[in-house]
């Protein structure tokens, strides 16, 4: 299974240590997932989805789920950067895009 906790650990600027207290796991389990020596139960990878505001598939590192338009470069790129705003930052954008939009 080839998960993307490293590469959203990363995008949101978090260590190993702060995503493990956030699901309320080990640094040590963290780093053997990201090294693919174990892999995290159900409920473990639905507290990392959380936490990263993804979907399963998308953190099981699924290119495209039956129905689904397969995001273009530029929309993955704009996903990453929103993950790390605030909650006011985010409706700041959502403003934004909604006035393109009207």
């Amino acid at each position: 299974m080839v998960l993307k906790i490293k590469e959203l650990r990363e995008e949101s600027g978090m260590t190993q240590k702060e995503l493990a207290s956030r699901i309320g796991n080990l640094q040590r389990n963290v780093s053997n997932w990201e090294n693919g020596i174990s892999e995290p139960d159900c409920k473990t990878l639905i507290d990392i989805a959380d936490v990263f505001d993804v979907s399963l598939d998308e953190l099981l590192g699924r290119e495209r789920t039956v129905g689904a338009v397969k995001e273009n470069t530029v929309e993955k790129t704009i996903m990453g950067k929103l993950r790390k705003l605030t909650a006011e930052q985010k409706d700041a954008i959502l403003r934004l895009i909604n006035s393109f939009t009207e």
